[in-house]
């Protein structure tokens, strides 16, 4: 028994790690200005235009309306919807991120430069960053939206870090065939 416990310890130290690792993103080196701009205007992001989407998950509001017994009912409704627009949220994120892991790729087939190292930090980012979104999604189905409102605030970073890594692959290649790349992406992603 003892030993399935140490196994089990085990296996959530590493799953820790293992997050935190994937949450620090790609070696952070700063994207030009105008490729990141590029980026946002090739790849529709749709999550993180969300302007402040983070406070879906505050509840600073709720414990407001759970302190008067007469919005009980109105605490509920409330919780209820923040729970479903924070799931929605959760999967748009989600989606901006496969949608910012093709748009590198199809840069890199395109014949922008990378390294192998580069490869592997990138995809251990993407990894790390699916499976606390995921982990995010699960928490707020489980335990509702405001169990983790910290954690929460940190659901921007990923798909942040994986633009700035796009930013920096589509910085590679002049900017002057960036027009051709946008008409390519757009007839191969619609």
């Amino acid at each position: 028994m003892i030993d399935l416990l140490l196994f089990i310890l085990a296996g959530v130290v590493l799953l820790i790690a293992f997050l935190l690792l994937g949450l620090q993103g790609p070696p952070r080196t700063d994207a030009d200005a105008s490729a990141l701009a590029a980026v946002g205007q090739m790849v529709s992001l749709e999550g993180t235009s969300f302007v402040q989407g983070d406070r879906l998950l505050d509840d600073a509001e709720y414990r407001m309306l759970r302190s008067n017994p007469d919005l009980h009912l109105v605490a509920a409704r409330f919780r209820k919807d923040r729970r479903e627009l924070a799931l929605l949220w959760i999967s748009v994120l989600l989606s901006d991120l496969k949608a910012l892991w093709r748009f590198r790729r199809f840069l890199i087939q395109r014949g922008a430069p990378t390294r192998l190292g580069e490869e592997w930090a990138i995809l251990r980012s993407l990894i790390g960053a699916v499976i606390f979104l995921n982990l995010l999604r699960f928490s707020v189905l489980t335990l509702g939206p405001f169990a983790f409102s910290r954690m929460a605030r940190r659901a921007c970073h990923p798909v942040d870090a994986m633009s700035r890594a796009a930013a920096n692959v589509l910085g590679r290649i002049p900017s002057a065939g960036w027009p051709d790349l946008e008409r390519a992406w757009t007839s191969t992603a619609g």
